[in-house]
């Protein structure tokens, strides 16, 4: 994370060579270098990184993109090692050859590493996200896939700034500077909670999904039988997908969410100043989502994910933000 950024900040290229010369395309106020796999300084193989591709979902991804078909360049924001910025350019070049991702992250992860790690670094751009501003929604995507968001420590303090109005999340910063780009951010509840930072009236829509997870050699050993419950659970007209079908109809429904939204806040007021890093902009949301779901009729999210959590899986999401532009013509 980088909630300080650095006023009027250019670009920097890492791990290209000295003779090469970068494609580069404007995104905004931004010149930034893609990942295109013709330039030499870019290893565009990593067969290894295919089996994340589920793990990630990128199915959601591609039918974003498909019902989004302007998109040439997705700006990956907290790239990391680049390696899931690389595997999405490599999956999209089959689908969407148009497409070119741009990997974006505050360091270089390569920097103090002695090769035994990384024998093919993947060349950056250093830039801190919220430093970007002014890209064309029609053209620009930016995802952050499993962003990381701090310790339980570092949430509480940073969730008492925002309140406080001391602070902005970065991510928030750069959805408010790109108005009318869609920001797609995954969750991970062990490392990524970004929705927990950002203001519910950013959120455009959803998508959740169940994941069977196999961190140890036990749960390695049912991980057949819990991968065939994910897909029955993820499965069409089961719960998740009608929650789904619910949360894809916001945009449509905007008024009435943000209403929903807006009188959940003011029944909170007080206890969102006193602690906020339990009524987090997740939390408000969730609280008018579940009044959603049930004028729907269909299960809410604390039951979905009760259900998940009892089979030994976890529910992931996509999240996907927008500054409406509209709303940002008329605050100026």
């Amino acid at each position: 994370m980088d909630n300080n950024p650095r006023r009027n900040c250019c670009v920097s290229y890492v791990n290209v060579s000295g003779t090469a010369e970068p494609k580069t395309i404007q995104i905004g106020n931004q010149q930034l270098m893609t990942l295109d796999a013709s330039q030499s300084f870019v290893d565009w193989a990593l067969e290894e990184y295919k089996s994340y591709i589920e793990f990630h979902n990128f199915s959601f991804l591609v039918d974003f993109l498909s019902k989004n078909s302007e998109i040439e360049y997705i700006v990956d924001i907290g790239c990391g090692f680049g390696a899931i910025s690389l595997l999405m350019q490599n999956y999209l070049n089959e689908l969407y050859p148009r497409i070119k991702v741009v990997p974006v992250d505050i360091k270089n992860a390569y920097a103090n590493c002695d090769g035994t790690f990384c024998d093919d670094p993947q060349p950056i751009n250093l830039i801190p996200a919220q430093e970007i501003a002014g890209a064309n929604p029609a053209t620009t995507l930016f995802t952050a896939i499993h962003a990381y968001t701090g310790l339980p420590s570092e949430k509480r303090q940073l969730c008492q700034e925002i309140a406080q109005g001391k602070t902005e999340f970065y991510l928030t910063t750069l959805i408010n500077n790109n108005p009318g780009c869609f920001v797609l951010i995954t969750e991970d509840p062990n490392v990524s909670s970004p929705q927990q930072y950002i203001p519910p009236e950013l959120v455009y829509t959803k998508h959740y999904h169940a994941l069977a997870q196999s961190p140890t050699l036990e749960e390695l050993e049912t991980e057949p039988c819990r991968q065939a419950k994910a897909a029955e659970m993820n499965a069409e007209n089961a719960d998740i997908y009608r929650l789904n079908q619910l949360l894809a109809k916001l945009p449509a429904q905007r008024d009435h969410y943000l209403s929903l939204t807006s009188m959940y806040t003011e029944d909170l007021q007080w206890q969102i100043r006193s602690v906020p890093w339990r009524y987090t902009p997740d939390y408000i949301f969730n609280g008018a989502l579940k009044s959603m779901t049930l004028d729907e009729g269909i299960k809410s999210f604390d039951s979905i994910k009760s259900e998940v959590k009892k089979h030994k899986l976890e529910l992931r999401c996509w999240h996907v933000y927008r500054q409406n532009i509209n709303a940002s013509e008329a605050s100026r």
